[in-house]
């Protein structure tokens, strides 16, 4: 392989956006994936007629981020079934009802919450990284129907659990997004493409503009040499387990490794970095901080209507298990996630900590949330077939608690060493799920490339 400009560790979200738009700024680039599968953790696989991520995914992009990164590469990412509503479940009184409930009579107090944050530049925001948000919404209402409004939202979309674990700049900056760009407090969506074909298309954007994507190709080390990157090696099949092998060296001037902080040092050597610099990701490496849920798939051949099948559904105390989470039907979003004439639902409830290694710790809280659910959707007792999963390895992400965000993640941009980034949602950035780690990508590429892009992006980090 000839020497590249940039090799890219991963094709996820972050290392197919990347290589396109690297490759339209006409470098040199590769991307190498280990798995047979597009888009890392969004990826999207067949199971008995069936399309299951892992885990459950929605894009929370209302235009200037992972959507203008398609138009830049010559693509469209079709915006499909978006969300306009929220149900919420009440445990006190055990019933679903919609989040407007808690705040129709205060629009007055959310306006001022509204206005104030869209007066708050984002950068203003970062000094809020320590903070939880209703220190910051304090300061603007006392009204509880509207922090509700706010929280609840934080539990779908990060899935934290009590108020004090909701990072203030982490929120504050996706809804300052929502509101500026979609008029509306939260904006979330299916990819019209499905998500297999939203990853092909970008996929097929490296390649057109002359850039590689191989599949199923680990890469075993990031090499460096007096504090400069020179490629990397790929792996090999191991015939003895406790082999040390010698892979292909692809020569690289610039490598950008999509990794989270629970693989990163696997790759790129620690000895290469600052100690504080890998005390920084080992610390949040560590799985108390690891946003994790057990999740089940359900099929039923009726829809379940004690919920809007539409919309998308919370919770802070699951019958049961007590755990907080979501649940929505993706088949309503995308019919061909399921067999015709079916339905398709996913629910998720939060857990963390050193009882995710204990698999009958899982198991059993598996079993609560499942009757839970069943209280809460007593459809869910029609259900036909059932798939249980463990949001864990790959995580969700780094939890978006208070001193575990913003500044406090390592940055993008390896220290003392020339040309290597890290594009990835677990070190600095912002925003939610597949869009984040687009624009984690986009900010580590414009510092590359040592300018802006001039395709109308919205912020980046």
């Amino acid at each position: 392989m000839a020497k590249l400009d940039v090799a890219v560790i991963g094709a996820g979200a972050a290392g197919l956006t990347a290589a396109a738009l690297l490759a339209k700024e006409g470098k040199t680039v590769a991307v190498f994936e280990a798995s047979q599968w597009l888009g890392g953790r969004g990826m999207a696989v067949p199971d008995e007629g069936f399309k299951l991520n892992l885990g459950a995914h929605l894009l929370e992009d209302t235009g200037s981020g992972i959507t203008k990164v398609f138009e830049y590469v010559g693509k469209k990412l079709e915006h499909g079934n978006a969300n306009t509503d929220m149900l919420v479940w009440d445990h006190e009184s055990d019933r679903w009802g919609s989040i407007r409930d808690r705040y129709a009579g205060q629009k007055t107090e959310l306006r001022k919450v509204v206005g104030a944050l869209l007066e708050t530049p984002y950068e203003e925001l970062d000094r809020w990284d320590d903070q939880p948000m209703r220190t910051w919404m304090r300061q603007h209402t006392s009204d509880q129907g509207v922090i509700d409004l706010f929280e609840y939202i934080t539990v779908l979309e990060a899935m934290t659990e009590e108020w004090y674990d909701h990072s203030a700049s982490e929120n504050l900056y996706v809804r300052k997004m929502h509101y500026s760009e979609a008029g509306r407090a939260a904006y979330s969506f299916w990819p019209g493409q499905g998500w297999a074909g939203m990853f092909e298309d970008l996929r097929d954007a490296v390649v057109e503009h002359g850039g590689e994507v191989h599949m199923r190709t680990p890469v075993d080390t990031v090499l460096i040499e007096n504090g400069e990157v020179k490629g990397l090696m790929l792996g090999r099949d191991k015939i003895l387990p406790n082999e040390v092998l010698e892979g292909e060296v692809v020569e690289a001037d610039c490598v950008i490794s999509t990794l989270p902080v629970w693989h990163v040092l696997a790759v790129v050597p620690p000895s290469a970095l600052p100690d504080w610099y890998t005390a920084q990701i080992r610390y949040l490496a560590e799985d108390r901080w690891r946003v994790a849920w057990c999740g089940i798939y359900f099929a039923t051949k009726e829809p379940i209507y004690t919920v809007d099948p539409a919309e998308i559904a919370t919770f802070l105390h699951a019958p049961v298990s007590h755990q907080s989470g979501f649940f929505f039907n993706m088949s309503m979003l995308d019919p061909t996630v399921s067999p015709p004439g079916t339905n398709l639902y996913v629910a998720g409830g939060m857990m963390h900590g050193a009882a995710l290694r204990d698999m009958s710790v899982v198991k059993q809280k598996m079993e609560e949330l499942e009757e839970g659910l069943k209280i809460m959707n007593p459809g869910l007792n029609d259900a036909y077939w059932r798939r249980r999963h463990l949001v864990l390895d790959p995580s969700f992400g780094v939890i978006q608690k208070p001193g575990l965000v913003g500044l406090f993640r390592p940055h993008w941009r390896a220290p003392n060493i020339d040309g290597l980034y890290f594009a990835s949602e677990s070190f600095r950035s912002r925003g939610i799920g597949v869009d984040r780690a687009a624009r984690a990508a986009l900010t580590v590429v414009e510092d590359y490339l040592g300018r802006r892009l001039d395709g109308g992006f919205g912020w980046r980090y």
